[in-house]
Order: C-alpha cells, then sequence, then structure tokens
C-alpha cells in the first residue's frame, strides 16, 4: 500500500473520531422554510425559476447524501436520466453523453469556462466534487450564449465559495470532511478555510483522494491505482458598491496506474498494456464586475481565462507520451434592462468572445496531433416580459467564426450563425405552456479533422491494422430543435405548505453533418465522417413533491436517434430510464433517510454493418437501488454532516449501453465538520 494511500486512511479515521468528540457546546440554529423556487442561471445567462423556463433545466445541489459521496464530477450526474457516463470507474476514463450526442456535443463548464480535451479515450471533469456546490444540466441546443459544442446542452458546474459556507455574522471558519467507498476501494480527506474582512472574502481548499481496484457487479474487478490531488484558491474584493473584481486558480493532479485506455473494462493486456500517466490541469480565472445600482443599462462583466492540461503517459512497450492543451480567452458581456415602464419589459444579455486552443504532443504521442484553433463570436439574447399578459419571450442569434491550423495541411476557416426563439405562457400561477426553437453547431475537434495514429491492432487474423485517417474537410456539424412543453404546479395540495410541480418536454433535433466515427475493420482505417443527416426525438418528464413529511423526485427520459439515408441508430442514445427518488426525514430527528432507483430498458440499436450483423451489442435492461441514511448536526452539534450511501445495495450486474460493466454494491460515507 502506497504512503499517500495510509495517510489519507489515518487522515479520515481522524476526522471520524475528532468529528465525534465534538464539544457540546450550546449553540442556536435559524431554521427557514423550505423553498420551493429553483432557480437557474446558467439557461438564460440570468437566475430565473426553472419552472417557468421555456426549456428543461436541473440544478443539482450538492447537499445530499448521494451528491455528498459522490467518487468523482461526473457522478453527481449518475441518477439523472438521458445522461450516460461512459467509463469502466477509473477517473480519466469518464464522458457525458446526453441528447444523442457525446462528449464532444455537450459543453462542460466549471465557473463558466469551458472544459474539456480531445484526447482520444481520456477525458473527465477534472474537479473534485468536494469543491462543487451544484452543477446545472440545461437539455437541448445552447449555443446563443455559449457557442460551440453545445449540441445536446450544457453541463455547468459550479465551485464553493466563501459566502456559501459563512453563516450569519461569521468572519470565518473551516471545514474538514473525510469520506471512502469500497467499490472503487477510496479513501479521501478534504479541508476548506474560508473567511471574509471588510470588503474581502476568500477560500482555500485542498483534497486528496486515493483509489483503488474497481469492483463491477457480481464481484469481478479491474485494475486501478489513481491518486488525486486537488487545489482552489478564490477571493474577491468589493471595491465598492458597484466594482467588484474577483479570481481564482484551480489545480488538480491524477497520478494513475491503470490500462492505456481507461475506458475498457478488466485488466492490462498486450494491446491495452499497464500504462503510468500523470494528469494535471491548472485553471486560472480573473473577472471583473460593473454594476451600478442607480444604472438598469449597466451590469457589465469581463473576464480573463487560462486553462493547461498536460496528460503524459509511460508504458514500456512505447516509453514517454506528453500531450498538453492549452486555453486562454477573453469574454465580456453586459446586461440591460429597458422598458421598466413600459407594456414589456426588456432583459438584454449580449457580449463577444476570443479564445484559442492549442494542442502539442511531444516523444512518442499519438491521436493528439499538433494544431491550433482560434474562436471569435458575438451573441445578443432579448428576454421579454408583457406586462399586462402573462407571455415572455426569448430572442437571440449569434455569430462564430473560427480557424484551424495544422502545418500538413492548408487553414481551415469556417463561420456559423445560431439563432433561438422561444414563447412561455403561463395562463395561471400553477400552469405553463412553451414552445421554442434552437440551432447550435459544433467545430470539429483537431483530433478528428488531423489525427492519424494507429487505432487498435489488428482485431483478428488476416485483418490489417486500424490507422486513423485525417479528414481536414470535415465540415462543422449543425442542428436545429423544436420543442413542446408544458408544466403544473401546486400548493397546498395534500398537506399544508407542500408543493407538487410536473414538467415536460417533447423535442425533435434535425442534425445536419453530424460528425461520427467510420471504422473500417477490412480497409484498415478509421475516419471521421459527416452524416448529411439525422433525426434525434424524444421525450423529458420530470416531477418534484415536497411536503414536510417526504419529498419524491420521479423523472422519466425517452430519446431515439437515426441516420436518415440509412435509418441506423445513433450510437450515442441511451435506452429509456425511469429514476424515483424518496427522502423522508425521521420525525423529532435530525436524521433523513432515502431510496434512489433507476430503471432502464434494454438497448434497441438498429445499425448494422455490410453483413447485417449488429455493430453495437444489445444490452439487458436493469433495475438498480440505493439507499441512504444522513445526519446533518444540531445545537450542540451543529456543523457535523454524515452520509451513508449503500449503492446497489442488490449487487445486480449490469452494463451500460456501450457494454461496459458498472459498478457493483458500494458502501460510501462522509463524515464533515465546519467549525
Amino acid at each position: 500500500m502506497s504512503q499517500s494511500s495510509l495517510l489519507i486512511k489515518f487522515s479520515l479515521l481522524a476526522v471520524a473520531v475528532s468529528s465525534a468528540c465534538v464539544s457540546a457546546q450550546e449553540k442556536t440554529q435559524t431554521s427557514e422554510e423550505k423553498k420551493t423556487e429553483v432557480l437557474t442561471v446558467y439557461a438564460t445567462g440570468n437566475e430565473r425559476d426553472s419552472f417557468t423556463l421555456p426549456m428543461m433545466s436541473t440544478v443539482i445541489k450538492n447537499n445530499n447524501a448521494l451528491s455528498e459521496t459522490a467518487g468523482s464530477a461526473s457522478e453527481l450526474l449518475r441518477h439523472m436520466p438521458g445522461i450516460s457516463i461512459s467509463g469502466a470507474g477509473r477517473t480519466n476514463g469518464e464522458t457525458i453523453s446526453m441528447r444523442g450526442y457525446s462528449k464532444n456535443g455537450i459543453l462542460t463548464l466549471v465557473d463558466g469556462v469551458r472544459q474539456g480535451t480531445d484526447t482520444g479515450h481520456i477525458d473527465s471533469i477534472f474537479v473534485d466534487p468536494l469543491l462543487i456546490k451544484q452543477v446545472e444540466v440545461v437539455r437541448g441546443p445552447s449555443a446563443l450564449l455559449y457557442g460551440s459544442g453545445a449540441l445536446g446542452g450544457v453541463i455547468a458546474y459550479d465551485t464553493v465559495d466563501a459566502s456559501d459556507l459563512l453563516l450569519k455574522n461569521e468572519q470565518g471558519g473551516v471545514r474538514v470532511t473525510g469520506l471512502g467507498n469500497t467499490a472503487q476501494h477510496s479513501q479521501g480527506l478534504g479541508i476548506t478555510a474560508f473567511g471574509k474582512h471588510d470588503n474581502l472574502d476568500g477560500l482555500v481548499a485542498l483534497s486528496a483522494r486515493d483509489k483503488g481496484d474497481t469492483r463491477y457487479g457480481g464481484g469481478y474487478r479491474a485494475q486501478n491505482d489513481e491518486t488525486i490531488i486537488n487545489l482552489l484558491s478564490k477571493g474577491r474584493w468589493f471595491i465598492d458598491d458597484s466594482n467588484t473584481l474577483s479570481g481564482q486558480f484551480r489545480y488538480y493532479h491524477n497520478n494513475a496506474h491503470q490500462p492505456k485506455n481507461p475506458q475498457v473494462a478488466g485488466n492490462s493486456t498486450l494491446t491495452n498494456v499497464e500504462t503510468d500517466r500523470t494528469t494535471t490541469q491548472k485553471d486560472a480565472q480573473l473577472t471583473y464586475q460593473y454594476n451600478p445600482s442607480n444604472l438598469q443599462w449597466v451590469n457589465l462583466k469581463t473576464q480573463a481565462y487560462y486553462s493547461e492540461i498536460d496528460i503524459n503517459a509511460k508504458t514500456t512497450q512505447k516509453g514517454f507520451e506528453g500531450r498538453e492543451q492549452k486555453t486562454y480567452g477573453v469574454k465580456l458581456e453586459n446586461r440591460s434592462q429597458v422598458g421598466m415602464n413600459s407594456f414589456a419589459l426588456h432583459g438584454l444579455t449580449y457580449g463577444g468572445e476570443v479564445y484559442k486552443q492549442k494542442q502539442s504532443p511531444s516523444q512518442n504521442t499519438e491521436s493528439f496531433p499538433q494544431a491550433d484553433i482560434r474562436f471569435m463570436s458575438g451573441w445578443i439574447q432579448d428576454e421579454v416580459t408583457l406586462r399586462d399578459l402573462p407571455v415572455s419571450f426569448i430572442l437571440g442569434t449569434r455569430f462564430d467564426k473560427y480557424k484551424s491550423q495544422n502545418d500538413r495541411y492548408d487553414d481551415i476557416t469556417a463561420d456559423k450563425w445560431s439563432s433561438k426563439g422561444a414563447i412561455s405562457i403561463t395562463p395561471t400561477d400553477w400552469s405553463m405552456i412553451y414552445t421554442s426553437y434552437s440551432q447550435a453547431f459544433r467545430a470539429p475537434t483537431l483530433g478528428e479533422m488531423y489525427n492519424d495514429a494507429k487505432h487498435f491492432d489488428a482485431p483478428f487474423p488476416g485483418a490489417p491494422t486500424n490507422y486513423w485517417r485525417p479528414n481536414p474537410n470535415l465540415k462543422p456539424e449543425t442542428n436545429s430543435t423544436t420543442e413542446y412543453g408544458f408544466g403544473f404546479q401546486f400548493d397546498d395540495l395534500l398537506s399544508n405548505n407542500d408543493n407538487l410541480k410536473i414538467k415536460a418536454a417533447h423535442f425533435n433535433t434535425r442534425a445536419k453533418d453530424y460528425i461520427d466515427a467510420d471504422v473500417a475493420i477490412f480497409q484498415g482505417y478509421t475516419q471521421s465522417t459527416n452524416i448529411p443527416r439525422a433525426t434525434i426525438w424524444g421525450w423529458d418528464i420530470s416531477m418534484n413533491y415536497q411536503s414536510k413529511f417526504f419529498s419524491w423526485d420521479l423523472a422519466y427520459n425517452h430519446t431515439k436517434g437515426k441516420d436518415n439515408a440509412t435509418n441506423a441508430s445513433i450510437t450515442s442514445i441511451e435506452p429509456d430510464t425511469l429514476t424515483s427518488r424518496f427522502d423522508v426525514p425521521v420525525p423529532n430527528t435530525d436524521f433523513s433517510v432515502g431510496w434512489v432507483g433507476q430503471f432502464t430498458k434494454k438497448t434497441d440499436f438498429t445499425k448494422h454493418d455490410r453483413f447485417n450483423r449488429p455493430t453495437h451489442r444489445q444490452q439487458a435492461g436493469y433495475g438498480v437501488n440505493d439507499f441512504y441514511l444522513r445526519y446533518e448536526g444540531n445545537a450542540s452539534l451543529k456543523g457535523l454532516t454524515t452520509s451513508f450511501v449503500l449503492g446497489n445495495a442488490f449487487d445486480k450486474t449490469y452494463y451500460s449501453s456501450a457494454g461496459i460493466p458498472q459498478e457493483g454494491r458500494n458502501a460510501k460515507v462522509l463524515v464533515s465538520y465546519q467549525w
């Protein structure tokens, strides 16, 4: 066992003991009534109640047993229907797909800055979930505000601020957290110091995790060894009532020993060799905001950011492989309130962004070509609210221009317009209906255009080795989505102060030049190609009921997708999924108990090769049940939080739609104390 693993285990034990021995100093607790309004920011760029939005948006707070014990940032989304997390339990191999699009068609943000790297099978959200305050999922095209990559939607992570941790009248504090789980043989420790002084506030957070072999349903284990370190430093200076300057720095380092392709289940083989890999990400942001209270037309925010990802690998067979990706840019955005005293209130959001992303391979690196891409964009959005009618609109358009460069090919330049229109009607205070039309696009990645490395060895005797074939003429993929939805909400339905919300949407996406990989086994090549036309359609339905006795969340997703020319299935489609969550506070205690069940239909792929054989193995449907117990201290134990989760409680053996086995029974525990 490594020294770092021992250190984390002893630290975890120390946290548990110190938390259990907290002095019984009397403290008063202020209780607030539960709010049923869920606020979303990334859907329109402005804070709004998610129920009234003309789209489907979900906000996941990191304040419950399931989120607090998550093993990675992606795991926060595991119980959301319609979202698939690929990989085999290793952090480096986790990617997300949604509404018919894989990782390249889903835009991921951390504190507003785009994430992701185009390195084949190595990808993840490189931030510890202990540092995350909440994650917001916006379904459907979102290019209007966020540009290239938001074809299937946006997943936005927000890290914790000092103001999120400071209690009323407090000037500072410390939070210490220890956690572990059995399926990943993982232990972790986190410590956060936070405070404020006059017009300054800030925090410093450090976390460490050690992960071992992954245990799948039925007891099968796969090789893995990871030591992960995270650092987050944030600060804000409230210069005066109108001016704010803030900055942050994030550091992530993962030292792993695992198979070269971490997304494949099992242990190292002759074709998937043992690899020593280090993954490091450094992000820095500087933000200035000017928001004078006496000027409704000025709320200006400008942000400069830099992100660097270094992925270095070493194997006995190939030696050292280095990959470096740098992204840096500037974003300027303003919000104006116009027509305060007229029949229609206009909330204008407009701005521009310039950024560059550069890839640099070193030594024996494959599937990571030397190239760069530059973007320039501008946008305007108008949220219109009529004063005398229960009607609101969202109208907007965006222009993007990009240029990609590689020494072996001519420069590629393209531009795209993306527009959006939506209308929502609230005829009563308990109902709403909406319809929307949205466009989005994605520029091809540098790997899709220029990769010429070996893809995989000969799959069977007589077949050739498979190589990537460059396609510098690859077109950007675009789509247009029509969505119709409705919602109902009722207060005091079954008891005093209860609330029921139901929201549903049907979407139909027409994709043009959909980018997919053409794997020609007998010809010995793989090439990224454009599918001229594809269609993706389905339903998203959610229900939430809250009362003082219990809360119940129910969500369902149905998504289908096909190549219009061949009727073959799009492979980034997940089968129908229903998720139910039931949470019950234990009367007269500070405990709550709950159950989460996820039930997935069998896959139904229709894609076949030229011999009419299915190219994807069909997977059986499954049901997985999680149970949890959470304690949130009060009075003398205020500040103490403990969570225990028994994931996949019945040790179900099941597989993702891509045929990857999933985690078996997983006992997860968290102990946190803040003072």
